[in-house]
């Protein structure tokens, strides 16, 4: 994919040039890749979440008009199951053998179990329903807490048990110490309900293999170089035998950070026919078949002294990895616990995590990847302990903050702070939503019959890579050519307005305000590449584009010292301006290169020094209906420190987007198995959605302090909007229900859900 820009200043708000492409309908999307003569596969699915395959016959769908191949499960002889990118460190796992298609046993319904390709969409529709499939049902389990119990169905018969893996950190026995003298000790569970990503475009492909066996996918996916990589393993092909193209993305959101078992069947299925082989999944299918996220089942304690000071928290859990080991699919609740600091000095603290094999498609990051998850079990603890001990929610949070002028600050769970300021964030956050009236607007709800809240999130999430040593590197090449600058990078764009900034990016290290090209999602066009995930790119790209950027000036220095009739000593050179020193004589490197006619180029494949924290302070403020239990957001201020800000516009859409499917999850999203594994949240007729009309003007202030992580400064900023959004929203329904209401809701904070908290309440004081 290739984008021009023009004209970009390091820092300022720039509208995003892509966007003019993409309202005009000009857009390349998986539905607009054309090929002659290509074909439609259609994906047969289990209706059942577990057995033994007893039939899988496809003798009807074969002999019906326009069927061109048929495969299921036993045909895999060839095929290799997907590899596991994550496993928490210092965990044994058994995982599973996550193959394309189901061979033995289906695991969840949606399960792939065979594949129809014929020459049109409706013929492959036809001959997949005509496939006969039985199974010898088997009882199913899709609660993480009843799969963990000892006598539970289990997922996979050969498995001792349906726990995966524990994952622990910090010190239990500390934790117990500290508890038991403790002056309070508050305790609570925490439901965290299952979300999925419901991407505007559902997920697709068009595969295509060359006679020479070389072969192309056409997808959507924030990870172009990942997605090769693993689908060259599963296909038992080296890397480069598979070019993937990625094409503009409808969202993604970390569920397109990798393979799905659909992209390997789609490569098969064209290596099979020699044609091209296009699908597309419905609406239906991606309920079925995206990985979901986010579920938990906490028992959470926190210990303070006399005076509201935290001394210990513990976080006691179980999470749902669903049936399949997918690629990542215990990173979501393990990898992001040491975030349950939060920005907090708490000294001690100790947490488990199960992952529990359930019969359902299996886990995956989603936008925050577990950030929002323990910042929401903080915060949430941090409210919980206010109202039990009668002290005001805002004082007890800035007694409790880690200073600034104690920074760098390093966690009892890993994480080194380096740079922020969390109680100016917050402060800034209640000056701006004129939380010192709140009570004059509580009152005029309340005079019209409604209860108004409001909750605070003091967010932190680690970005990047989180610890010193855990960063991924990133790919930057760099080529300046009289005809303009050339940037090819591995991150891919899903919407996130990458040439936009990273044209302004050229104009900080190189002074370029000519024409920039950004070439990226092509593997055949980008030599490497780790991916868009994490909010690390602009500080992964950046410090890429920094080690190339300095090569290239380097490289037109010569050249420089003689368009100047000087000696190279005596030329100056900062970003892309060349100075004979001690005079206003300048040149820069776009009039160099045209000048000379020289083209330089220089590329980078390297790490930042380190990952990164960007934090902030949410504000949210909503109004209930007591007799309906409907919520309404009023109000919702952010003052988001993500580092340097390279485009306030752009950081501000990121920041909007966050907030929004934060927001979705606290009030309305769930995904929903009933007791025999059905999917009853299957549609959008019964998985809500946020609309416009949900949401309000949400305002952002930004409260950078760079970082030295890496060379632009920059903390990142896509997922900062969701990690705040969730805590402050469920935060601010609680508090205007009332503590005591609070204590019987969990998220989603759903009508039904409020105002059974609300009934709750009257009926304990009824009985009494």
């Amino acid at each position: 994919m290739r984008m021009e820009r023009n004209k970009s200043r390091f820092g300022s708000a720039q509208i995003r040039d892509e966007d003019g492409r993409l309202v005009r309908g000009h857009g390349q999307f998986i539905a607009d890749v054309a090929v002659a003569n290509s074909l439609w596969m259609e994906v047969v699915r289990s209706p059942y979440p577990a057995g033994r395959i007893t039939t899988l016959d496809f003798h009807t769908a074969r002999g019906m008009a326009g069927v061109v191949h048929v495969l299921g499960g036993q045909d895999q002889q060839n095929l290799h199951p997907f590899p596991v990118r994550y496993v928490p460190k210092g965990c044994e796992v058994q995982a599973t053998p996550f193959f394309p298609m189901a061979k033995d046993r289906v695991t969840w319904v949606g399960e792939p179990v065979a594949i129809v390709v014929a020459e049109t969409k409706e013929q492959a529709l036809d001959a997949a329903e005509a496939v006969w499939l039985e199974v010898e049902e088997s009882s199913v389990v899709t609660d993480a807490r009843k799969g963990a119990e000892e006598g539970s169905p289990r997922v996979w018969p050969d498995h001792e048990s349906n726990v995966s893996f524990s994952y622990e950190l910090g010190s239990r026995e500390g934790f117990d110490a500290i508890a038991s003298q403790a002056d309070h000790l508050i305790r609570t569970r925490i439901e965290i309900s299952r979300v999925a990503a419901v991407t505007l475009e559902p997920r697709g492909g068009m595969a295509i293999c060359d006679p020479d066996g070389q072969m192309t996918l056409y997808t959507g996916t924030q990870a172009p170089h990942r997605v090769q990589t693993e689908l060259a393993q599963v296909l038992g092909v080296e890397p480069d035998g598979i070019r993937v193209r990625k094409t503009n993305t409808g969202g993604s959101f970390g569920m397109r950070n990798g393979a799905f078992p659909e992209d390997a069947l789609a490569l098969l299925a064209a290596r099979a026919t020699g044609r091209a082989v296009r699908w597309q999944a419905t609406r239906s299918d991606a309920f079925l078949s995206d990985t979901a996220s986010r579920e938990q089942s906490v028992d959470v304690a926190l210990a303070l002294d006399k005076d509201g000071i935290f001394l210990a928290l513990q976080v006691d859990g179980y999470a749902p990895i669903g049936a399949q080991f997918g690629q990542m699919a215990s990173h979501p609740m393990t990898s992001n616990l040491p975030g349950l600091v939060g920005v907090y000095r708490t000294p001690v603290i100790h947490a488990i995590m199960r992952g529990v094999h359930v019969n359902s498609v299996h886990m995956a990051p989603y936008r925050g990847a577990g950030r929002p998850e323990a910042i929401y079990v903080m915060e949430r603890m941090v409210d919980l302990a206010a109202d039990t001990l009668g002290r005001d929610r805002i004082e007890l949070r800035l007694r409790n903050m880690i200073p600034p002028e104690r920074l760098p600050w390093d966690t009892p769970l890993g994480f080194t702070y380096d740079s922020g300021d969390f109680p100016a964030a917050l402060r800034a956050a209640l000056k701006a939503a004129n939380v010192n009236s709140f009570e004059d607007r509580k009152q005029a709800s309340a005079a019209r019959g409604m209860l108004r809240g409001f909750g605070i999130a003091c967010a932190i999430e680690p970005a990047g890579g989180g610890p010193k040593g855990a960063q991924l590197p990133e790919f930057a090449k760099i080529t300046v050519a009289p005809e303009g600058l050339e940037l090819r990078v591995g991150s891919g764009d899903a919407g996130q307005g990458h040439a936009t900034a990273l044209s302004q990016v050229a104009d900080h290290y190189l002074g370029w305000q000519g024409t920039v090209t950004v070439v990226a999602g092509d593997t055949a066009e980008v030599a490497k590449g780790v991916g868009t995930f994490g909010s690390r790119t602009m500080g992964a790209i950046g410090a890429a584009m920094n080690v190339a950027s300095r090569d290239v000036l380097a490289q037109a220095h010569e050249d420089a010292a003689d368009l100047l009739e000087v000696d190279q000593a005596d030329v100056t050179c900062d970003r892309g301006v060349y100075r004979i020193a001690g005079t206003d004589l300048t040149i820069t490197l776009e009039d160099i290169s045209r000048r000379t006619g020289k083209t330089y180029v220089a590329e980078a494949f390297v790490p930042t020094d380190a990952g990164t924290f960007p934090n902030g302070a949410h504000i949210a403020e909503v109004e209930v209906d007591p007799e309906t239990g409907a919520v309404r957001l009023l109000a919702y201020t952010v003052a988001d420190d993500v580092g340097t800000v390279i485009n306030p516009l752009l950081v501000e859409g990121q920041v909007h987007g966050g907030v929004a499917q934060g927001l979705g999850q606290a009030l309305m999203e769930r995904i929903v198995y009933d007791d025999h594994g059905a999917l009853l949240s299957g549609s959008l007729m019964d998985y809500a959605m946020p609309r416009a009309s949900d949401l309000c003007s949400i305002e952002v202030l930004h409260c950078p302090t760079p970082t030295d992580a890496n060379p632009l400064g920059v903390k990142g900023a896509g997922e900062s909007g969701t990690v705040g959004a969730l805590p402050a929203c469920m935060n601010a329904v609680c508090n205007a229900i009332g503590p005591k209401a609070a204590r019987h809701l969990q998220m989603p904070a759903s009508p039904h859900r409020v105002w059974s908290a609300l009934q709750a309440i009257n009926n304990i004081q009824e009985a009494g």
